[in-house]
């Protein structure tokens, strides 16, 4: 919990020392706008793998976890270095695509930052493995402690370098942060073995992995649809939107790591066991914490946590409208801090049960609402109503999961009861 805080403060400090020293505008929007694509890839790929993996790997024994950490690295390089040159090769088709209402010079300024930016998605998605393994065997402070070396490290290389390199220079600190992560990770590799993709865990959970990626690529597209509407927002808007975000996604990460992430080695080891009274009880305990950090931190923002942002966000060219609007957003994605706690231990509860479908399709369902709350809110109340309508679609697909998870969970205890009595 407490390397994880100092993670959080330090990656926070960097956006937040961009934001003040620059000020919410065109560059800060090409900035965060030229993430999009990057992180589209690896929350589909990356944190698709991570939900199979680390159950898959916490049971499994030395060899053929090493077996399992060697074909995944050697897999991943090869994906993400096409990846990464196609689109390297490509960004000035694909990058004013992703930003429609930004003028000609932000969109020249924002494919620029995307192909900086670009070297971090290729570090950060063959990392996902390394952070999997460490999971897996219960190591999970050293993923951890090396995300704080290296946010610390490129903090310092903003402090120094944005004064003279300007929003070009923060760019490079967002590519830099991963390539020294990664280099941090290296141990788990190691000794590395010749690849074998022919293996039972490797096709075990390429078939697992198959519906959450082919599924995940269309909702997760959240962020996308955010950035194409809120575009075409005043400058400096899309900034706001991003920090809010960002803001909730550090407590989510510390929530997340000290709650949730321990839990999932614990899942899996009592579903393989048949022991799925045990795995209800922890899950729904676990659910049940959540939700209540969740509610409490949101009312706290409702009142005092005005104030905070003000103190917090008041310096340099951070204006006094600018921080009223970063609160309204944040207050408006109420729903979408709430909701994406409680969703996080809901599909980890469905992939330690080996099903990777039931979530996704609830993804998608969900989602297809949900751009079309997004495209609603959007033309009546601006990036208010985008919050909102995140929210409210996140919120529905958290209720959708429980309803299934708890069936699914039924079904089974009657099962394994049924065979005992037998």
């Amino acid at each position: 919990m407490g390397l994880t805080g100092l993670n959080i403060i330090a990656v926070f400090a960097y956006q937040w020392y961009v934001l003040t020293t620059v000020g919410p505008g065109e560059s800060t929007d090409a900035l965060f706008a030229g993430m999009i694509i990057p992180q589209l890839i690896l929350n589909v790929v990356s944190g698709s793998l991570a939900f199979v993996l680390v159950p898959m790997l916490s049971i499994s024994e030395d060899y053929t976890f090493r077996q399992s950490i060697s074909n995944f690295v050697s897999a991943l390089t090869l994906i993400f270095g096409l990846m990464l040159a196609a689109l390297l090769l490509t960004a000035t088709w694909w990058v004013p695509l992703t930003v429609p209402g930004f003028s000609s010079g932000a969109k020249a300024l924002t494919i620029v930052l995307a192909r900086i930016q670009l070297a971090g998605m290729f570090f950060t998605g063959v990392g996902a493995v390394m952070i999997a393994g460490y999971q897996a065997r219960h190591r999970f402070q050293y993923p951890v402690l090396t995300a704080v070396i290296a946010s610390s490290l490129t903090l310092v290389w903003i402090v120094i370098t944005l004064p003279r390199g300007g929003i070009v220079a923060a760019a490079w600190g967002l590519a830099i942060r991963p390539i020294l992560q990664f280099l941090l990770q290296l141990p788990i590799v190691f000794p590395l073995m010749r690849p074998d993709w022919s293996t039972p865990q490797f096709k075990e959970s390429l078939t697992k992995l198959r519906p959450l990626i082919f599924g995940t690529i269309y909702y997760k597209t959240d962020q996308l649809v955010d950035r194409l509407l809120v575009s075409m927002a005043p400058a400096g808007v899309l900034s706001l939107l991003h920090l809010a975000q960002q803001i909730y996604s550090a407590g989510y990460q510390v929530v997340v790591a000290a709650l949730a992430i321990p839990v999932v080695p614990v899942l899996a080891k009592e579903a393989a066991e048949g022991d799925f009274v045990g795995f209800r009880a922890r899950l729904l305990r676990t659910l049940k914490i959540l939700s209540l950090i969740g509610t409490g931190t949101f009312v706290i923002l409702l009142f005092p946590g005005r104030y905070g942002i003000d103190l917090m966000f008041g310096h340099g060219n951070f204006s006094g409208a600018d921080i009223r609007q970063l609160w309204l957003i944040m207050v408006a994605l109420g729903g979408f801090w709430i909701s994406g706690l409680t969703g996080q231990i809901l599909s980890t509860g469905f992939y330690a049960l080996g099903d990777t479908s039931t979530p996704t399709r609830i993804g998608v369902i969900g989602f297809t609402i949900g751009i079309g709350l997004k495209i609603s809110g959007f033309y009546l109340f601006g990036v208010i109503g985008v919050a909102i309508a995140t929210g409210i679609y996140m919120t529905l697909n958290s209720l959708a999961m429980y309803v299934y998870l708890n069936r699914s969970l039924s079904a089974r205890i009657g099962h394994v009861a049924e065979l005992s009595f037998k």
